[in-house]
């Protein structure tokens, strides 16, 4: 088939997006269709092509401009079981690799009277949840999972990319392509998207809790090649256990104990084997009470940037080559007290979800 193309503008980053496949350009649209533009003329931009309908050379291609000069990066993708899949998570690592004027932080973001109210957390930790909950109430839709920060103006932007729910129906969203959840797009949110950058009112820092004998899970697609020098470097590190997803040599399985300051070991030791390794996905899961009496603290700004680090949306990227000194953990902590100077930083544990409404609008009552 013809090639087909769309265009988007992602926090200042014009991206142009072309495939053989439809079902590829479809799924990236469904969920970043709020960004696509009639076509791109910005100053930085990422040309990408997917060629995946060729089973026997499927590659990713991702060239960079940046003042009429070009840089270019083509990744195969042959031997993985699911193209789509593997070349829509490198694509989007890519692009918030290369998004410089911006901090990105794991978080879901409300509006209200122009201020902007960041709910931060782990991955299950209920932000969607929350942010439902809050766009029911009136508050305006920036995000449910990314909070970009610009890093001049410290204002936070919208970042409407479509949420993703529990389904419990039937189907249980085997047709949209991730097992138990549907797809929500912007326009279908029980409150309009704000589109305007605002300055942050508050952040709060979500709290699930966890009980002490609680694990951590990767799923990690592993290529053939890299599969005994992965293995032996795993085995080294105590309390960890490893195994194959069913039966399949290609899908691993690890699991660690949470709390025990092993995690950034396994991402040390992850980002090493990079070129082995096709996808990583986190697969635990935290399931918040929310049937308690929530309580909400203030926390230090420190504190909260210190939650915040562990999760951020970005990493090194295909055109820097890994230069860690750009990510180091010391900068980012420094910089990410620095945008949230003067912002009010809550840890809120969780609870009824009633009442986490209220205390997050008694927060943004404006004085």
């Amino acid at each position: 088939m013809d090639n087909l193309q769309l265009f988007y503008r992602i926090l200042e980053l014009d991206i142009s997006l072309d495939s053989d496949s439809r079902k590829f350009l479809e799924t990236f649209d469904r969920d970043y269709g709020w960004f696509k533009m009639l076509s791109t003329n910005g100053k930085k931009r990422l040309s990408i092509s997917a060629r995946l309908n060729d089973l026997k050379d499927p590659f990713v291609r991702i060239t960079k401009t940046i003042n009429q000069q070009s840089i270019n990066n083509q990744q195969s993708l042959q031997g993985h079981p699911s193209t789509v899949s593997c070349a829509l998570q490198r694509i989007i690592r890519t692009i918030f690799a290369e998004i410089e004027d911006f901090m990105v932080l794991h978080a879901g973001v409300v509006e209200r009277n122009g201020r902007a109210v960041i709910l931060a957390g782990p991955p299950g930790a209920g932000k969607t949840t929350l942010v439902l909950e809050l766009l029911k109430d009136g508050y305006g839709f920036f995000s449910d999972d990314f909070c970009p920060i610009h890093k001049v103006t410290r204002r936070v932007h919208p970042f409407p990319r479509s949420v993703w729910v529990v389904d419990d129906g039937p189907n249980k969203g085997n047709e949209s392509g991730r097992k138990g959840k549907t797809c929500l797009r912007p326009d279908q949110l029980p409150s309009g998207v704000s589109d305007q950058p605002c300055i942050p009112k508050c952040l709060v820092c979500l709290d699930p809790g966890r009980n002490a004998d609680s694990f951590c899970e990767l799923e990690i697609g592993v290529k053939t090649e890299g599969e005994k020098g992965l293995g032996i470097d795993l085995h080294e590190i105590k309390n960890l256990q490893f195994s194959m997803v069913n039966g399949q040599s290609s899908d691993w399985r690890i699991r660690y104990p949470a709390g025990q300051g092993l995690t950034p070991k396994i991402r040390e030791l992850l980002a090493r084997h990079e070129q082995y390794i096709w996808n990583v996905y986190r697969v635990d899961r935290i399931h918040p009470d929310f049937e308690k009496d929530p309580v909400l603290t203030p926390i230090a700004t420190h504190e909260a940037a210190f939650r915040l680090l562990r999760d951020l949306k970005q990493g090194p990227g295909f055109f820097q080559n890994w230069d860690t000194r750009r990510y180091s953990p010391g900068k980012l902590f420094m910089e990410l007290n620095r945008l949230l100077e003067g912002v009010p930083c809550y840890r809120l544990s969780a609870g009824s979800l009633d009442r986490m409404v209220a205390l997050i609008e008694e927060l943004t009552i404006e004085n």
